[in-house]
């Protein structure tokens, strides 16, 4: 579905539908289950719960997307500035879909996830808890850039920078996600090992997704791959390869390092995730043999399988293992 096929007067379920192919399409939403799944079983693990599906598992995968909905929306609202000069093509800077539409939505999808986090804790409890702490991480700091724009600006200018502002978000909401696993039960000190893996892959993944394709070739557009002379505003060719291959291959090793954490580290499951690893090493071989952006979009997108691919390994082995 296009967007360019809809106007203003498009049924507004349509125009809604085409800003969530846009912004927030359904291959994202899957590519989020298997990471939930991941964390839930292993915060049931790590309380000494067998790992498996329940009623819980699937109301909180609805709160960790209306989170992340509304967390898409607060970003639509706070690069509104840029968006409205560089992409005004986009079905919000078309005025499909309006500033107000989506203030609703993030209100919604807000006292959704923070709903159903007090369901599942059945009043105020831990899961509420990670929840506050993760709107207090990540969305003061969107709201502090949304009041004070220079902030919003200086980092914008600053694409490292800011990619790094976004952990303590992905971080803490990995033991929001375990701790909806863990139930009544604190989760224990092994959900380290969920956090550091968490948030190296949020890095990865922001990384990954604005590289850009090669056939793209605006000034403005959002790029790790440009050249720069510092590093915390892009990473240059190379050094996006690298970065991207390293950050990889770590995540790789603190998913093993997960697994054995509760017994669940097998010689398939490690044979399966090294196997899982040669995919950006070889993609970055290629670019090695010739550095062009072609094949630094490869070892991107090689990267960013690494992270989905080893996810439905690990929630595999955890299963078995539970």
């Amino acid at each position: 579905m296009t967007a360019t096929r809809f106007t203003k007067e498009s049924p507004f379920p349509l125009r809604l539908l085409a800003y969530s192919n846009e912004r927030f399409p359904l291959w994202q939403v899957a590519g989020q289950f298997p990471m939930f799944l991941a964390a839930f079983l292993f915060g049931q693990l790590i309380v000494g719960s067998e790992a498996e599906f329940t009623g819980p598992l699937f109301a909180g995968f609805v709160a960790f997307v209306a989170y992340t909905l509304m967390v898409r929306c607060i970003d639509d609202i706070k690069d509104a500035a840029h968006d409205n000069e560089h992409y005004p093509d986009r079905v919000l800077q078309r005025g499909l879909i309006t500033f107000t539409n989506l203030k609703i939505i993030a209100l919604i999808c807000f006292a959704s996830s923070v709903a159903i986090s007090i369901y599942m804790d059945g009043g105020l409890g831990l899961v509420t808890m990670w929840w506050f702490i993760i709107f207090v991480t990540n969305n003061l700091v969107q709201f502090v850039q949304i009041k004070w724009a220079f902030i919003g600006a200086w980092l914008e200018s600053r694409r490292v920078l800011l990619a790094l502002s976004v952990i303590p978000f992905w971080g803490f909401g990995s033991v929001w996600i375990a701790q909806m696993g863990a139930g009544d039960d604190v989760v224990t000190a092994k959900v380290w090992w969920l956090v550091v893996l968490w948030c190296v892959a949020a890095l990865l993944l922001e990384i990954a997704r604005k590289s850009r394709t090669p056939e793209d070739e605006r000034a403005t557009v959002v790029d790790y791959t440009k050249s720069d002379d510092s590093w915390t505003r892009s990473l240059g060719l190379v050094g996006t390869v690298v970065t991207l291959v390293s950050l990889a291959l770590v995540a790789t090793l603190l998913e093993v390092g997960l697994l054995a954490s509760v017994g669940a580290g097998t010689w398939w499951a490690y044979l399966a995730l090294g196997i899982t690893m040669l995919l950006p090493l070889g993609a970055a071989v290629r670019f090695w043999l010739q550095k062009d952006r072609y094949r630094a979009k490869d070892v991107s997108e090689m990267a960013a399988g690494v992270w989905v691919i080893g996810q439905i390994i690990v929630v595999i082995a955890l299963l078995v293992a539970g």
